[in-house]
């Protein structure tokens, strides 16, 4: 037999085969009047009846005995036939789009759908393991949104954490998808086919992971096909030709496709490449705990409001009660991961206690973490992304890409870090803030990665050294005293939570050294722009500490910084306390240098103007003048150390309703702070300024002067200055202006000095209310 005759017979059994399901005999005749090229008595009809079989090129080459390099040429030619039928642009169509762009334009027979109520298309979805899905409204709708036929997505890929929920969203989406689709409703994509593949090999239920038998190969992905679609001819092929089997049957219905565990699937680019190559009317979506470049979607934990609902909802399920305090608090250990909730409230139906559950949660060897992070872990081990990862662990707070090279160890190779955080990234195990650029990790990511630090102790005693060191510098750079301009602690605030971490860390390894330096360096910025209210606690230990160590000096710095705070606060306990402890570092002041005595004379005249023993005051301020005269300072910092003895000096005549006398010596307070730029004294003496207007009845100065004293307290996020304002802006309110404003101008002004601990001021203020 030729080859002629010999094609001509599978010419026919071809145009049998599609006869069924093609208007063969139209759209050769369009293609005829608008290509004017023959088609009928021509190899293009062989060529395309080839390819709507759904035959590869090798097959059809085969079939056709003619080398592939024409067969190829030949295709080449009727795609751009195509395009000129269509109207498509060029170069838009080929083999694995072919047959969806014929059915658009309405050469497949029974294209349109069907005007019936109900159907039955195939599928293997698993049963759904909730009654109700809840939240990731977002995510759901921009999957929904890239499953439709409108939308040009072909893969789409769903990633997170383990136990974040991927394969939940997915198959809650798909059961949309099938109700759509067997009702022929418009809520969501239709499809003529569901198949659901995974690869995952271990189940988490509330007694133990479960191992399970997944799809980990192109094969057996095969075999689930065929299945779902009940046809034999995929898995009786010969192995080479299934791929392209399951192209042909794929090809002739909208099928949604789904791989779940795509990271523990073996020929993973194998099955990638068939994935890709999949006709346009086949809708691919993959789960994987890897971010993969193929139209992703992330998947973070549930917020708040959404994992609470979940814990109510699994709770009723299993017959428990959980009270609103007991579900913030497993909220908050779970980290939001559904799977995390799901399991603890099955612990707990068990008759678990809630406490011991949760203490379980926070175990790097429960099943949770395992089955979350052991595999992901594993993968990485004794690489820079591992070394990133366990360093991350230790900052409380998401820290910076610097802070964490440094804790790594890897500040001198960028390479490494940026492609070891990539790495973490793609494995769902950190995230990098977009708006703060700032490394964040879910709660049980983070004590994931503290057990694996305590696995390797000389990786953490150097980790934790450089954390220390890294945080010292950082202090030495954006805290300390303003001395001149205003400090503009807004660096320093971003880093409170960490900073507090390297504190309580070295008190507990007993580094004295460390806390004492650092929190001299934050003093400071926690008395006047944020309220720790442990700082008596700290000064207590670091007195207590630097006494048992010798260390005088320290231990007079120390007291100087309590007795501060006490007087302050201005209670008659804490006065009390303040003046034994300023008494017993003045019998010490001869460990410390002239300008800290001064400092402690200012302390002892500021107690005894406290208790409005204005004699005794004026004798510390003597005194506070006479060691600053002693101490033979350079003009900038004489004029620093003197300015505290006028300013208190004024503060007396104030007290005394000695206005003129006040006035005069905060006008040169003022003329001094100028002279060197220390902005916080100018504002301060302008405050003042502002109140002694307002006893003195001058509405207008007094206004002028508050305003402008206000704006640039705001500004500089001084909290304490910023009270003090305010308490003098409702004074003036309650004199001249609206009792409302004065009322709503006290009411924050007690919030403040509340924040600062300074409990004098709030009962003058709240008399002010009163």
């Amino acid at each position: 037999m030729s080859g002629q005759s010999e094609s001509g017979n599978l010419s026919k059994t071809w145009y049998r085969k599609v006869l069924k399901d093609w208007e063969i005999d139209r759209l050769l005749t369009d293609l005829e009047a608008r290509t004017k090229q023959r088609y009928r008595q021509n190899t293009k009809k062989d060529l395309l009846l080839g390819l709507l079989c759904g035959y590869s090129l090798k097959k059809i080459s085969k079939d056709l005995h003619r080398d592939n390099a024409g067969v190829r040429a030949g295709l080449s030619n009727i795609y751009r036939n195509i395009e000129t039928l269509t109207g498509e642009s060029d170069n838009s169509v080929r083999s694995s789009n072919l047959v969806y762009i014929l059915e658009r334009y309405g050469y497949r027979r029974g294209v349109a759908p069907l005007p019936i109520y109900s159907r039955s298309i195939p599928h293997n979805l698993p049963s759904p393991t909730y009654t109700a899905f809840i939240g990731r409204e977002v995510e759901m709708n921009t999957l929904l949104e890239r499953l439709s036929p409108d939308h040009g997505a072909h893969m789409i890929t769903m990633h997170g954490i383990g136990g974040v929920g991927k394969t939940a969203l997915v198959l809650a989406a798909a059961y949309l998808c099938l109700k759509a689709s067997n009702e022929n409703l418009s809520d969501a994509p239709r499809f003529d086919a569901i198949i659901f593949t995974s690869a995952k090999q271990q189940e988490l239920i509330p007694d133990n992971i479960l191992r399970r038998q997944g799809q980990r190969n192109l094969r057996e992905i095969f075999r689930v096909i065929a299945n779902a679609l009940n046809d034999p001819t995929i898995i009786q092929s010969p192995p080479s030709d299934q791929f392209d089997r399951v192209r042909q049957i794929l090809s002739r219905q909208r099928t949604l496709l789904i791989v779940d565990n795509m990271e523990t699937i073996e020929d993973r680019n194998e099955v990638i490449e068939f994935l890709y190559n999949l006709p346009i009317c086949v809708k691919v979506v993959i789960t994987t705990r890897e971010r993969i470049a193929l139209l992703p979607i992330s998947l973070r934990n549930l917020p708040l409001d959404d994992g609470l609902q979940l814990i109510q909802q699994q709770a009723g399920e299993k017959g428990i009660t959980i009270n609103d305090e007991d579900s913030e608090l497993l909220y908050t250990r779970t980290g939001g991961i559904p799977l995390a909730i799901v399991y603890a409230i099955g612990q707990v139906s068990s008759g678990y206690s809630l406490n011991s559950v949760l203490e379980q949660l926070a175990s790097a060897t429960g099943d949770v973490a395992r089955f979350c992070f052991e595999k992901s872990v594993q993968s990485i081990k004794g690489q820079s992304p591992h070394k990133l990862l366990m360093s991350l662990a230790i900052f409380p707070d998401s820290p910076t890409l610097a802070a964490v090279a440094e804790v790594a160890g890897l500040t001198f190779a960028p390479d490494s870090v940026n492609s070891g955080l990539a790495r973490l990234q793609q494995l769902s195990l950190v995230n990098l803030n977009s708006e703060t650029k700032r490394y964040e990790m879910l709660s049980l990511t983070r004590e994931y990665a503290l057990a694996e630090l305590a696995a390797y102790p000389d990786f953490e005693k150097q980790a934790r050294r450089r954390w220390v060191k890294w945080y010292l510098d950082f202090a030495y750079s954006y805290a300390g005293e303003d001395w001149e301009k205003w400090i503009h602690y807004d660096r320093i605030e971003e880093e409170e939570g960490n900073l507090r971490a390297v504190l309580y860390w070295c008190k507990d390894q007993d580094h004295y050294e460390e806390v004492r330096s650092l929190w001299l360096l934050l003093n400071h910025y926690a008395n006047l722009y944020a309220y720790w209210d442990d700082r008596l606690d700290w000064l207590q230990w670091l007195i207590e500490q630097s006494e048992r160590r010798g260390e005088w000096s320290s231990l007079v710095k120390f007291m100087i910084r309590k007795t501060w705070l006490l007087i302050r606060e201005c209670s008659e306990q804490s006065l009390k306390e303040a003046d034994e402890m300023l008494r017993r570092a003045w019998v010490l002041r001869d460990h410390a240098d002239l300008c800290v005595q001064a400092d402690l004379a200012e302390n002892l005249a500021r107690l005894q103007i406290r208790q409005h023993n204005y004699p005794d005051a004026r004798t510390w301020l003597d005194i506070e003048q006479k060691l600053v005269t002693q101490a033979n300072l350079e003009e900038q910092k004489h004029i620093r150390h003197y300015i505290p003895v006028l300013y208190h000096r004024a503060i007396i005549f104030y007290q005394e309703h000695k206005y003129l006398e006040a006035k005069m010596l905060f006008q040169e307070v003022m003329k001094s702070a100028e002279k060197i730029n220390w902005h916080r004294v100018i504002n301060s003496a302008q405050n003042w300024l502002a109140d002694l207007a307002i006893e003195q009845g001058d509405r207008d100065e007094a206004q002028k002067l508050l305003i402008q004293g206000l704006t640039v307290a705001e500004s500089s996020n001084n909290k304490r200055r910023l009270a003090r304002y305010q308490r003098s802006l409702a004074r003036w309110e309650k004199r001249w202006g609206s009792a409302e404003k004065a009322y709503q101008l006290s009411t924050k002004a007690i919030n403040g000095f509340k924040h600062l601990g300074m409990t004098r001021d709030v009962e003058e203020m709240q008399n002010l209310l009163d």
